[in-house]
């Protein structure tokens, strides 16, 4: 559901969020980059944090410098000028995936599941290689950034990408860090080792994220990705993963990504269109 008016809850004493609706539509993120992008254009007083979810616009302020009620009457009277959006800034990077890799199959050997690729094509009704092709066929709209640091999830905006799989009964106590994993209908990846129970596709043979930066396409907080970017998947062989994992680990790798405008209006009439900023 899309509400007709948002609602505004408080998380903990110093933090306020704005919720949009209660399901996963990708119109409720396009309100809530929006709402970003105004909030900090309107330099709000007392504002030091905003995060950006799926539905959900939350704001961390400073209680010695404002209060809740004040905080909420600043997003309600941007809220009430935000009006229909019709496009957003984003940028579009091309990352390479090893489908079907090693690591994810010497995983599913050690917990005793099925390899992961198999249960998502089972899952779909397809084959493996639909799967992949599937995957690699159109962009993705990163929603939100977070769980752990440059973790993020994105959701197809083509409707015949979609793929969704059931996430592991008992979730692993070790993933690599960079493997690809479709969560639900999101796809994600793990930025670093961690646990972790969802499906796993691939492994990208770049980073998403440096804690100390070496490569020029990271900022300084080391997250490559935020929300509003598109990600479009391309697989490749051991040989060309290799390639590119040496120009990472020496710095020299160069990400394949563009600014644009993304064309929101267009998108919502029917069809994915941007024009080049």
């Amino acid at each position: 559901m899309i509400y007709d008016e948002p609602v505004y809850r408080p998380l903990g004493d110093c933090m306020i969020a704005v919720e949009f609706g209660d399901e996963a539509d990708l119109r409720l993120n396009f309100k809530v980059l929006e709402l970003q992008r105004l909030a900090r254009e309107a330099a709000i007083d007392g504002i030091v944090e905003t995060v950006p979810s799926f539905r959900e616009f939350v704001v961390a302020f400073d209680r010695s410098r404002t209060t809740y009620g004040r905080v909420q009457g600043a997003l309600e009277s941007l809220i009430a000028d935000l009006g229909e959006v019709t496009s957003l800034p984003s940028r579009r990077f091309v990352l390479p995936c090893w489908y079907d890799d090693p690591w994810s199959a010497e995983l599913a050997t050690r917990y005793g599941v099925e390899n992961n690729l198999e249960i998502i094509a089972r899952e779909n009704g397809i084959t493996k290689a639909e799967v992949i092709e599937r995957h690699t066929s159109g962009d993705f709209w990163v929603v939100c950034v977070g769980f752990t640091p440059g973790c993020y999830f994105s959701k197809p905006l083509a409707p015949a990408m979609h793929l969704a799989a059931p996430k592991w009964k008992t979730p692993r106590d070790f993933t690599p860090a960079r493997c690809l994993a479709l969560a639900g209908f999101s796809t994600g990846a793990y930025p670093v080792a961690s646990p972790g129970g969802y499906q796993l596709l691939g492994r990208l043979a770049v980073n998403i994220y440096e804690a100390h930066p070496r490569n020029t396409a990271f900022p300084p907080d080391g997250v490559l990705l935020r929300a509003g970017d598109r990600i479009r998947y391309r697989p490749v062989d051991a040989l060309e993963y290799d390639r590119i994992w040496s120009e990472v680990e020496a710095g020299r790798y160069e990400y394949d990504v563009i600014e644009e405008e993304f064309d929101v209006a267009a998108y919502l009439a029917g069809g994915v269109t941007v024009a080049t900023s």
